[in-house]
């Protein structure tokens, strides 16, 4: 639980920076051009950086996600295995009772 909250906390940083980041250009004197254009800058400067880190994130969070799926997956399975185990036990009650009946009539 620890490791989530510090992927928490460090997503929420980053976001806030770059919020930050994005505010202070688009508020600052400058016009409107040269703010577009220093945007455009830092995108291209920070793309490639920040598409790898979103992929790499991704990818931690697919697995986490099928690891997830498998662990339901199993449950499922058990919880199947349980059911059928009681149904046939209480089918085997029921058909001998039945037997039962039948023989006392």
């Amino acid at each position: 639980m620890c490791n989530r909250t510090a992927e928490t906390g460090l997503a929420a940083f980053l976001l806030g920076a770059v919020t930050g980041i994005a505010l202070g250009v688009l508020f600052a004197p400058a016009k409107g051009e040269t703010t577009r254009r220093k945007l455009k800058r830092w995108a291209e400067e920070n793309y490639e950086e920040q598409k790898d880190f979103v992929l790499e994130h991704a990818e931690n969070a697919r697995g986490k996600f099928a690891d997830r799926v498998d662990s339901a997956r199993e449950k499922i399975a058990e919880g199947k295995e349980r059911v059928m185990k009681e149904w046939n036990k209480r089918k085997e009650e029921i058909a001998a009772k039945f037997r039962k009946d039948e023989e006392e009539k």
